[in-house]
């Protein structure tokens, strides 16, 4: 039961983390994904800036601004 639980726990938490809501620029030359709305690496972006999960960001190719480290 406690081994049941234990691993309804860790799948629940890697499930969490690939839900988080990153934001990125709809840029044709954006790599990055931010974790806040506002960080100033969005500042320069030309385009809308858009919601999505981390794992979509991910898959897209995006990398986690220097600036939100």
């Amino acid at each position: 039961m406690k081994m049941l639980l234990l691993l309804l726990l860790l799948t629940g938490k890697s499930h969490c983390a690939d839900s988080t809501i990153v934001y990125i620029c709809d840029s044709p030359g954006a790599k990055k994904y931010h974790l806040r709305e506002n960080c100033k690496g969005l500042h320069n972006c030309q385009h809308r800036v858009i919601k999505m999960t981390l794992e979509q960001a991910k898959r897209k190719g995006r990398t986690l601004c220097a600036l939100e480290k």
